[in-house]
Formats: C-alpha cells, sequence, structure tokens
C-alpha cells in the first residue's frame, strides 16, 4: 500500500482504503458521507486535514472540474475524465495520446510539459437515452 508511511489511524486507514475502492474522484463531503456510514465521527476540519497530508505528500489527485469544490482520487498516472454536465457522473478515459502531444509541444514550442489537466464535459450515453 502506497500509504504504508502514514501513521495509522481510524479514520486515515478508512479514508485511503475508501479511495482505493472508488473509480471516480470525490470530494470532501462524499468522504465524510462515506466515514460516517462507517460510524466513525471524524469532524470534517479533520477530513480536510487528512485529504491535505495526503494531497502535499504526493499520493492524491487535486482536481477542479469547475464545480466549486475539489475532488480527489489516488493518483493513477496518465488518464483524464469524462464529466457529464446532466447527471455528473464522472468516468476516467486512458491516455492514449497526450504523450506524443507533448513531445511535438517540446519540438514545436522549447516548452517543456511538467503535467497537464484534460476534462471532457458532455452528456454520458444514460444521459442521452
Amino acid at each position: 500500500m502506497v500509504f504504508s508511511k502514514i501513521k495509522k489511524t481510524p479514520a486515515r486507514i478508512a479514508i485511503t482504503d475508501y479511495l482505493y475502492s472508488i473509480n471516480s474522484p470525490v470530494d470532501i463531503e462524499k468522504i465524510v458521507e462515506f466515514l460516517r456510514s462507517e460510524k466513525l465521527n471524524t469532524n470534517k476540519v479533520t477530513v480536510y486535514r487528512i485529504i491535505e497530508y495526503l494531497y502535499r505528500n504526493g499520493l492524491l489527485e487535486r482536481l477542479d472540474f469547475g464545480e466549486g469544490k475539489f475532488r480527489y482520487e489516488v493518483k493513477k498516472g496518465d488518464h483524464h475524465h469524462l464529466i457529464c454536465d446532466t447527471c455528473g457522473r464522472i468516468e476516467d478515459v486512458s491516455d492514449n495520446f497526450t504523450k506524443e502531444y507533448e513531445n511535438d509541444i517540446k519540438k514545436n514550442k522549447g516548452f517543456l510539459v511538467k503535467k497537464h489537466s484534460l476534462e471532457f464535459f458532455g452528456i454520458c450515453s444514460n444521459c442521452q437515452k
């Protein structure tokens, strides 16, 4: 487990287990809801501190989809997201193209890309029906 280097408390263990078990980024509210469902009475400030610690130590990605809040997920390498404007569903999409694009940027512009963010907003297949 990547999180093995942090001090283990019931809240930290529950949060890291939860983040590994989900398939899409979640906000703090979802994490707090999960903790309550597990009968862990952890206050929101503590959750923010745990998430901030995990983020600052490079274990989580912090994502901003323009909702006025951050979402978090375990770092998974290069991948992007499909975000449904209708239902809010978020789905991962594999990265098969950006490495080549980054190389083109370096070659043509002399710019070394250190990181990037790419999200696709639209309507999922369920909402199109």
